[in-house]
């Protein structure tokens, strides 16, 4: 099945993980019948049992060696769940199943993000890397779209000839929608990124024609540094994540849309660039260099925004997190 590691054929795959589910059921019932356990009390046996099963599928698939201690999270969750439940059912815990459920779920799901976030940030094992090669094939304009979920990502200028390039630890999927038209996602075919695997893609995009991005994130740290594109607009949604943008130095209008969420954004703007700003965000804290782009109206805005031959139209919205534009370097 692969190189290192536990090497299992893919014949074999199947046969090891369904022998992990007869035994497993079979001990439950066998353990049930041992102690004497009304169903009422036995049941959470079989979150333990998703647990162990887990377990077996990372191993005989390969995913701890891709992405190391990562790869066995839901396994131990649901492990961990299961014997608090059955401790609850039984009597070791005074608290009922249904009362820690309705009581704890919240903290769970804290617990849960909080280690999602760690994991994109500090990833950890081998993982697959893919070369990205798309060639521009004449195209008089482009449109890419960039879906990345969790992990590390970096976008700059591709090669000459190519529509985008580079390399994407993780995998990536591809999907051209046309001349100059195309769809970038992280591949979860063989796990997901970071929680099966670490990913950490470095990408270029066109600076050959003018360029229409759109840029979806969630749990990750991004630089996207377009400084040498010929960029008309750039649709950036982001989650819980760091992100730096370096605007177009000369791309003549830019527009800019951007909807963050729990995050930090940068947007650097370069000299000689004017721009209009303008901000909706809920909570957290926004720094506009108003040295640069004094208030204006509803918004800030360079003196000579209306005249400027380069300029960007900047429009952010978001919920809690932190907002910074600025003349000089981020």
């Amino acid at each position: 099945m692969r190189e290192g590691g536990l090497v299992v054929s893919t014949s074999r795959t199947g046969s090891l993980i369904a022998a992990t589910w007869l035994i497993g059921l079979g001990i439950v019932f066998l353990v049930k019948r041992a102690a004497d356990l009304p169903w009422s009390q036995a049941w959470p046996m079989f979150p333990i049992l998703v647990g162990i099963a887990g377990f077996v599928t990372v191993i005989v698939r390969g995913r701890w060696d891709d992405a190391g201690l990562w790869a066995f999270t839901w396994p131990v969750a649901w492990i961990v769940v299961g014997s608090i439940l059955l401790a609850s059912s039984t009597g070791a815990i005074v608290t009922g199943p249904l009362d820690l459920v309705g009581e704890y779920w919240p903290w769970a799901l804290v617990i849960l993000g909080v280690w999602f976030i760690i994991g994109a940030f500090l990833p950890s094992g081998r993982g697959l890397t893919e070369t990205l090669a798309v060639p521009l094939q004449g195209a008089a304009t482009a449109s890419i779209r960039i879906g990345y979920g969790a992990g590390n990502l970096t976008v700059g200028a591709a090669a000459a000839g190519q529509l985008a390039d580079g390399t994407c630890k993780g995998g990536v999927i591809t999907r051209s929608h046309g001349p100059g038209r195309l769809e970038l996602t992280q591949d979860s075919r063989y796990g997901l990124p970071w929680i099966e695997r670490s990913s950490r893609w470095t990408i270029g995009v066109t600076a050959e024609v003018p360029l229409e991005l759109k840029v979806n994130v969630g749990a990750s740290r991004t630089i996207l540094d377009l400084g040498d594109l010929q960029l008309r607009s750039l649709d950036l949604q982001t989650g819980a994540s760091e992100t730096r943008v370096l605007l177009p130095r000369a791309a003549g209008s830019t527009t800019v849309r951007a909807q963050s969420g729990a995050a930090s954004l940068t947007l650097q703007v370069p000299a000689g660039v004017a721009a209009r700003i303008r901000t909706r965000m809920a909570l957290g804290s926004t720094h506009i260099d108003q040295v640069r782009f004094p208030p204006s109206g509803n918004g800030y805005q360079s003196p000579d925004y209306a005249t400027a031959a380069n300029r960007v139209e900047i429009d952010v919205g978001g919920g809690v997190g932190s907002l910074r534009v600025t003349g000089g370097s981020a």
